[in-house]
Formats: structure tokens, C-alpha cells, sequence
């Protein structure tokens, strides 16, 4: 069999894919992602940085027989690190209306992201024009004016204080995601911030760390950094297809990185879903054939397979093969 038969019949598991609709514009709603993922029984955790997803997922599971899985990212427009933006979240996470939660699959929760301290203070704004397709290639970021104070929306969530200590809103929300076994992901903060962050979400209980794109500019962990992280086995490196095609790192830097962590612990997820992106599963199977060439002679093909489908579960909780 073949590399590209062995992913479409292993039943994928992205844990990263952006649906609209949005502030920006997005390839897919939830129905024609229905309709992709369905073609090679793919797992995809739904992201949206404005608004809960879990609804939506409950609606596909239920009605278009797919599995999907929400989440919530601690953005200001869920009111930044919320603890009731949490519990709203779980609270949609429900593929049957009319009864009570059962086995549902559980929620990721994403630290802020394009309100991250450090997404606003690398980037300068919050939404990537590139993530529009406007600004793709070589070109440099087009400036970010602003004129007196900066909105309430593009001000910073922040995770610690300046002496580094946690934020009580911080404490309450890892609180949340613990009591309900949902995941835990680190949107675009900090490398210093993440390496609070991870032992203080494991000492509170929170069960599974997903550490999200971790050579996005904003984030920027080391390979030493990943090692340190990856002692705790509750705790996963998503290596994102995106910050190749969209950020322009080397693919090469991706492959270094899972040699010098192992690829035990590490997911491969597109982090796709952009309007000049490819589709899905196009964009999967050649991200596939793309590292593979990358990692020719560190890894073999059923530990390549592990990062594109059984590690994602592991990191989820969840079976390979979904009864949803």
C-alpha cells in the first residue's frame, strides 16, 4: 500500500482545522466539511478564534455522521480566560439534544490566541492578513496603523502577571477544563509562558496538553524546550502544516524538531481551512508526502502514520475508529 491509500484508509485525526464562518473568510462551513472528511473518515477538531465550535460538531456528528470535535478559544470575544466561556462550550459538546451528556467526545480549549500578549506584540495586530490570502509568498506584512487607543478587541489577554505568576482567571479556567476532561491546547502564547503553563495545568488535573504550533513567530519553543515538555507523557507536540505554507518555515526545521523530540508524542495537523489553502484531504495527503521526504531514514512509515491519526487520539482520549 502505498503512502497516500495507507492515510486515506487510516482515518485521520487533525486536531487543528478552521471552520466559518468568521471574521475573515474561511473555506469551509461545517456541511461542506462534512462532506470532505467524509471521503477518508477523518477525525477533525474544529477551531474558530471568535466563537465556540462544539455546537457545531454535535450538529455533524448528529447529522452528517462525521467526527467532529469542538472547542473554545480564550479570546476577548468569549470574554479572554472565562471559565464560563469553558462550561457555554461543554455545554454545546451535545450530539443528542434531547437527553442527557453521555460519552461525548471532549472539547479542546485553546489559550488565547490573536489576543495573546505575544501574538499582539510579535505581530502587531491581530488577524494575519495572510490568513486571508491577501499577503501569501514573499511579501512583507502590510503595516498596521493605528489611530489613538487600540479597540477593546485588540488588546492583550494576559496568562501571568509581570512577576510571572498566574492570573486567578487563569487558575479558574484550567479548574473548568480539569473537572471536565476536556484538552487543554496553548493557542499562541509565549515559549516562557508555556513552560509555566504546562506543569500548572497538569498539577491542577487538566488531563491532555496539545502544545499548538510550536515554530509559530509568537510561541518560538526550542527543541530543548519540546524535550523538557515532552517528560510529561499528557503532553503532545502539533506540528502544523500551515506554519510551513502560510509562516514560510522550512519544513526541514518541522522535521529536525520531531527527530530531536522522538514521534511518540508529536501530531501532524494541517491547521488548515484557509481560503487559499488546499482542500481537504489534498492538503493532508501532500503535508504526508512532504515530510515523509523530510524524514527519509529517521522514522519509519508506521511511526508516520502514528503522528497523522493514533496520536491524535491518545492526546484526545478518544478510539482511532468512533462509534459517534
Amino acid at each position: 500500500m502505498d503512502l497516500e491509500e495507507a492515510i486515506r484508509a487510516l482515518g485521520v485525526v487533525d486536531t487543528h482545522y478552521h471552520v466559518g464562518p468568521e471574521l475573515l473568510p474561511r473555506r469551509y462551513d461545517v456541511a461542506s466539511l462534512a462532506t470532505a472528511a467524509r471521503s477518508i473518515h477523518a477525525t477533525l477538531v474544529l477551531k474558530n478564534h471568535t466563537y465556540p465550535t462544539s455546537a457545531l460538531a454535535s450538529l455533524a456528528r448528529a447529522r452528517h455522521g462525521v467526527r467532529f470535535l469542538g472547542g473554545v478559544v480564550l479570546n476577548r470575544f468569549v470574554g479572554g480566560l472565562n471559565p464560563d466561556a469553558v462550561t457555554g462550550a461543554v455545554s454545546g459538546n451535545r450530539t443528542d439534544v434531547t437527553a442527557p451528556p453521555t460519552s461525548e467526545p471532549p472539547i479542546v480549549v485553546w489559550m488565547p490566541t490573536v489576543h495573546a500578549a505575544s501574538h499582539l506584540r510579535v505581530l502587531g495586530h491581530s488577524f494575519d492578513p495572510r490568513w486571508s490570502g491577501c499577503c501569501t509568498g514573499h511579501a512583507p506584512h502590510p503595516p498596521h496603523e493605528r489611530r489613538g487607543e487600540p479597540h477593546p478587541l485588540e488588546t492583550a489577554v494576559e496568562a501571568f502577571d509581570d512577576a510571572g505568576r498566574p492570573r486567578p482567571e487563569l487558575i479558574a479556567v484550567l479548574e473548568v477544563i480539569a473537572r471536565t476532561r476536556s484538552r487543554l491546547a496553548t493557542g499562541h502564547l509565549s515559549s516562557q509562558e508555556i513552560l509555566r503553563l504546562v506543569p500548572l495545568a497538569l498539577s491542577i488535573g487538566v488531563p491532555a496538553i496539545l502544545i499548538t504550533h510550536p515554530h509559530y513567530p509568537s510561541v518560538h519553543l526550542s527543541d530543548g524546550d519540546l524535550r523538557t515538555l515532552t517528560r510529561h507523557p499528557e503532553v503532545f507536540i502539533e506540528h502544523c502544516f500551515a506554519i510551513h505554507t502560510i509562516e514560510e518555515v522550512p519544513l526541514s526545521t518541522l522535521a529536525a524538531s520531531i527527530r530531536a523530540t522522538g514521534p511518540e508524542q508529536v501530531i501532524l495537523s494541517t491547521d488548515f481551512g484557509q481560503v487559499h489553502s488546499d482542500a481537504f484531504p489534498e492538503g493532508t495527503l501532500r503535508y504526508a508526502r512532504e515530510i515523509e521526504r523530510e524524514l527519509a531514514g529517521s522514522i519509519s512509515r508506521a511511526e508516520l502514520l502514528r503522528m497523522f491519526a493514533h496520536n491524535g487520539a491518545r492526546a484526545l482520549g478518544i478510539p482511532l475508529v468512533s462509534p459517534w
